[in-house]
């Protein structure tokens, strides 16, 4: 298993990296839209009208509904959802694309949920996640490596969860937590291969990861499940693509982040399969290793 973990999994690290500066460069960018006078007009007198008096925000609270109490959607918030869609329709007339929003495309709520499609998807990668590391747990006996990938699972599970958060509702508590949450999983990729294998110090970047790691499936071609492994790392490589062809929500529902949210569900079940038959595999070579040397012995 040494020979194969100088590459598990350093590929999808370093694609959340390029992510998250994808992210954090996308965020930094003035957006037009919230820019606009358009924009700007629209949020000052919504704000006249309904939040500028105690009166006017007690009557907001007392017709807002339950979950948009829940989830924090305050008067000037509603302002700024009122004021984004304005926006668009002046854009629209004026035969101008659709403007992004404080780093954002502009997307249609659901029970106060800001991208419904996104967050279903986060949601549905967690659970993928988590189902495929119960089937790894309850198949795969206890080897030098499980608590690695048990740990990494974790991880994943969590990151994914936060990330149904953060779409649910963006602000700066949930985008931290969302950020910081898939960069843990970097950073605990990043500790355990410095610790177990310090020369990969000098390994910066991850196309050149999927490369080694394919040229591994490639070496170990004889071996039956290899091929899912080929498959993980093509198809997460493939995937960033999305996250890197920016376009306007499709029907302002799904973007181009949330199709990459669906696109990588399917992943880890052919990527906790491969692991899953790998360590049998090695747990198996293991096992006729000692006993060949108790015979030598």
């Amino acid at each position: 298993m040494s020979e194969k973990f100088k590459f598990l999994y350093s590929t999808e690290k370093k694609i959340f990296i390029l992510c998250l500066l994808f992210k954090f460069i996308q965020s930094g960018v003035c957006s037009y839209g919230d820019r606009s006078n358009a924009f700007q007009n629209c949020m000052h007198w919504c704000g006249i009208k309904n939040c500028s008096n105690s009166t006017q925000l007690a009557d907001f609270e007392t017709n807002r509904p339950w979950y948009m109490t829940v989830l924090q959607w305050e008067c000037w918030d509603e302002c700024d959802y009122y004021c984004m869609w304005h926006t668009v329709k002046v854009f629209q007339y004026n035969g101008q694309g659709i403007p992004q929003f404080h780093g954002k495309w502009p997307f249609y709520r659901f029970c106060g949920i800001q991208e419904p499609a996104s967050m279903i998807f986060s949601l549905l990668n967690g659970l993928v996640h988590f189902y495929m590391w119960k089937k790894f747990r309850s198949t795969v006996p206890k080897c030098p490596f499980s608590s690695v990938w048990n740990i990494q699972a974790l991880l994943s599970v969590n990151a994914w969860f936060w990330s149904a958060v953060f779409h649910t509702r963006d602000v700066p508590l949930t985008e931290k937590l969302d950020y910081f949450c898939a960069f843990s999983m970097v950073l605990y990729s990043f500790y355990s291969l410095l610790n177990v294998i310090p020369q990969l110090k000098d390994i910066s970047s991850g196309l050149l990861n999927s490369f080694g790691w394919l040229m591994w499936c490639y070496k170990h071609r004889h071996k039956h499940y290899v091929w899912k492994c080929a498959a993980s790392v093509i198809a997460v490589n493939l995937l960033l693509l999305l996250e890197l062809c920016d376009f306007p929500p499709w029907k302002f529902i799904i973007d181009a982040h949330a199709l990459w949210h669906f696109g990588t569900i399917p992943v880890p079940f052919l990527w906790y399969s491969f692991l899953i038959e790998d360590c049998l595999n090695e747990m198996k070579d293991l096992g006729l290793c000692i006993n060949l040397v108790k015979k030598m012995g």
